[in-house]
């Protein structure tokens, strides 16, 4: 079974995911700056009220025409960390976990465990199944815009396709109701990719013998051959460490991933 991501739009969920997991504080930033771009009233009560400051209203007015924040003291610096576009897009080859961003890489994560589901539709149902079980009243902004996207897109798909595709999503979730979606859900051939996709996401690195990643496995898949894991490296572009001899001394420690700083996707 080959995921629909596998042949699909990478770069776009990895631009939802990177969307979906802003700060709240971050996708409210992010929503005032294109109100302010969209409307010259909202922008004129602003300046009138708020920016008094001859420089603080000329390094807004920047701003808005400036999709990358780069006025580094106009914002707080953590707000404008997060809405940097860097994430979905470096330059072909050169993301941290051999040559992937960390987004690509969470967008593989996401494409195995939704197999042939629409991997778009997958993540927003289950993020919106998680949010009414939880105790939180707000619905996440990110959520409420990512999900407005996706019904504007389904109202006009005139195929009817991007509908059947939800009521498959749907159907999944409900089919396993009352008890967590695992491992046994996304199918043995999908479970050990995703097993590695994590490991790399973990353990960024600028290449990956195959042998570290056959040793993260989980003992149960341990009998996928190397040549399997050679295969899954080239399909999506991770660069693989071939040099001969290399001690597991010299293997970098690894570090707590950004994934588990952002707002949780599982």
């Amino acid at each position: 079974m080959v995921p629909r991501l596998a042949a699909g739009n990478l770069p776009g969920v990895a631009e939802l995911l990177r969307e979906l997991t802003l700060p709240d504080e971050a996708a409210e930033l992010q929503l005032l700056i294109d109100l302010c771009r969209r409307s010259l009233r909202v922008r004129s009560w602003l300046f009138g009220r708020f920016a008094h400051e001859p420089a603080t209203r000329a390094a807004f007015r920047a701003s808005l025409a400036d999709p990358t924040l780069s006025n580094e003291w106009l914002w707080p610096r953590a707000l404008r960390n997060a809405l940097l576009p860097e994430s979905g897009h470096p330059a072909p080859g050169e993301g941290p976990h051999g040559g992937l961003s960390e987004m690509q890489v969470l967008a593989l994560i996401k494409g195995y465990q939704a197999g042939l589901l629409d991997v778009t539709a997958f993540v927003l149902a289950r993020l919106w199944r998680q949010f009414l079980r939880s105790d939180r009243k707000d619905v996440p902004l990110a959520l409420q815009l990512a999900s407005a996207r996706h019904w504007g897109a389904m109202a006009n798909d005139d195929s009817g396709r991007m509908v059947r595709d939800l009521s498959k999503v749907l159907r999944f979730f409900r089919e396993r109701s009352g008890r967590t979606v695992g491992e046994e859900d996304f199918g043995h051939a999908n479970s050990w990719k995703i097993h590695v996709l994590v490991h790399i996401l973990d353990h960024p690195r600028p290449s990956y013998k195959a042998d570290d990643l056959h040793r993260s496995l989980p003992t149960k898949y341990r009998h996928v051959a190397r040549r399997e894991l050679h295969r899954f490296c080239r399909r999506h572009g991770i660069r693989r460490d071939q040099r001969p001899g290399r001690p597991l001394g010299a293997l970098p420690k690894p570090r707590k991933s950004r994934r588990l700083q952002r707002q949780p996707l599982r």
